[in-house]
């Protein structure tokens, strides 16, 4: 055999072994969010039978959106939340969400999201369980954050804006703090 076939021979069988390890066995589901967390990759999803599975999902995932697109010019993960109906991927065998349609985002996005929009002053706060309180005006509240991250810009004293979002029946957390 001439030094040059055996080159292509080699590429050929590489070639062939790496196609597999390539290829995914994609399985799609559907379902409306129920909660996003993108500092560990997860997300709750409840499908049309109102189960509620925890799916991992790629730093990589693709996201696009069918509803409202353009209110959504460069769809990234961070778009995704609550209470978006989505279609979506998963490699069938490891079960690790690959790509996301959204199909009813369910909320007007202009106006930040869902939710009630309220000023506030921050009274008190701890960034690393997550919890701010605040002062709406009738008193201080305490609320969850989600995500907990967007604490860190903010300290004792700042006026914010927060959106309050209703979770599991009657459990209000804070999904969006901006500056005033």
């Amino acid at each position: 055999m001439k030094p040059m076939s055996k080159i292509v021979l080699a590429v050929l069988v590489s070639a062939a072994v790496a196609a597999p390890a390539v290829a995914q066995n994609l399985a799609k589901e559907r379902g409306k969010i129920v909660s996003a967390n993108w500092q560990t990759m997860v997300v709750e999803i409840k499908d049309p039978q109102d189960r509620v599975g925890t799916w991992k999902v790629r730093r990589d995932a693709t996201v696009t959106f069918t509803d409202k697109k353009s209110d959504f010019p460069n769809p990234k993960l961070a778009d995704l939340r609550p209470p978006m109906y989505v279609y979506f991927a998963f490699d069938a065998d490891t079960k690790i969400v690959s790509d996301f349609e959204v199909r009813e985002v369910g909320f007007e996005p202009s106006k930040g999201g869902p939710g009630i929009q309220q000023k506030a002053v921050i009274t008190n706060l701890d960034a690393n369980i997550g919890h701010v309180e605040v002062n709406l005006g009738a008193g201080p509240q305490t609320f969850a954050v989600d995500p907990k991250g967007q604490l860190r810009n903010f300290k004792i004293g700042d006026r914010v804006t927060i959106l309050i979002e209703t979770r599991d029946g009657n459990r209000e957390v804070v999904t969006q703090i901006k500056s005033q």
